[in-house]
């Protein structure tokens, strides 16, 4: 009886080889079959981490304006604007032909204003508060006091002296001269200026104005009065009632 070898036992079956990828065109494939490691993307809201802070102020930027700066250019849209008037320098004689001229702001508050020739001056300060003076001593209504306790406008020795220092306390004036002299007008820079004289039947008046600062004159022609009351009257000048007690 012829002999059979043992068939050995079935084993577990062998894992097939992985198939390898098919490469293109047919060349030799060098990929290991591994994927590669995703590379670092930045992403959009990491890119937007690292922007700059649009609160940030850019280089060279006008800073606002501070208030100070602000309330003076209201102020100075505010204020009054006078038509051009000539300066005193540039006229000798205050009368028909030039009957306005006008003192700049500076030199409107520095010394005093002397006006030789006159008889009687009447003044109003920004309170409202009139009174009048005759270069013999005569008083009507009420004196205007500055903080160096002085008179804002009034008579030294037979010239009227107004404090340019404190002008804008100081409304309006006028000034007349019954006598025989001119009035003249004189600043502490040497600028000197004459007043027309009228006619037989005209006085020449001096008006005294502060505009915003600046000391406007003007010739105003007026019938010859007789007495001084008709020219305040006439230009709106009501007495203060003197203080009590003074």
């Amino acid at each position: 009886m012829p002999l059979r070898r043992p068939t050995p036992p079935a084993g577990p079956p062998l894992a097939s080889a992985p198939a390898a990828p098919a490469s293109s065109g047919g060349g030799l494939s060098l990929s290991s079959g591994r994927q590669p490691a995703p590379s670092a993307v930045r992403t959009p809201a990491q890119r937007s981490s690292t922007a700059p802070s649009a609160s940030a102020a850019a280089p060279g930027a006008t800073p606002p304006r501070s208030d100070r700066v602000a309330r003076r250019l209201r102020e100075r849209a505010s204020r009054i604007r006078p038509f051009p008037a000539p300066d005193p320098r540039d006229v000798r004689v205050l009368g028909p032909e030039d009957p306005v001229v006008r003192i700049d702001r500076r030199r409107s508050a520095v010394g005093a204003l002397r006006i030789t020739g006159s008889t009687s001056a009447a003044w109003e300060s920004v309170d409202h508060v009139v009174g009048a003076a005759t270069a013999d001593g005569a008083t009507a209504g009420r004196a205007v006091s500055t903080r160096g306790n002085r008179p804002l406008v009034g008579y030294d020795g037979s010239d009227v002296l107004i404090a340019l220092r404190h002008v804008r306390e100081l409304r309006r004036a006028l000034v007349m001269g019954r006598g025989p002299d001119r009035l003249v007008v004189a600043l502490h820079d040497g600028t000197t200026l004459a007043i027309a004289p009228g006619d037989p039947d005209t006085t020449t008046i001096l008006a005294l104005s502060v505009i915003d600062g600046e000391l406007e004159l003007r010739a105003e022609p007026f019938p010859r009065a007789t007495h001084d009351g008709d020219v305040f009257a006439a230009f709106g000048f009501v007495l203060s009632a003197p203080t009590v007690g003074v």
